[in-house]
């Protein structure tokens, strides 16, 4: 696989799991939200995409602690991420 493949396929998963968080905060499982925030912020460390960790990060905080309700402004630090996800972008396959 090449190392344009190996990126695309990188952002992909992150993307996904990004979905699946937002997914999971609609649904108001917010426990499944935190963990796929912290996939999220894994993937992207281990990609080098600093700032979007900088924004999953804030997501992270504002969902807050498992068992708990997420503080005010979750839902616009989610779109911020997305929004962050899509500028990243690749050209496709």
């Amino acid at each position: 696989m090449s190392t344009r493949e190996t990126r695309v396929l990188e952002i992909a998963e992150i993307v996904r799991d990004a979905a699946a968080m937002n997914d999971a905060a609609l649904d108001r499982d917010f426990d499944e939200a935190r963990f796929r925030v912290r996939l999220v912020i894994d993937k992207l460390e281990v990609a080098g995409l600093h700032a979007a960790v900088e924004v999953a990060l804030r997501v992270a905080s504002l969902l807050g602690q498992p068992g708990t309700e997420p503080r005010p402004g979750y839902g616009e630090a989610m779109l911020t991420l997305a929004s962050t996800l899509d500028d990243i972008g690749f050209d496709p396959l």
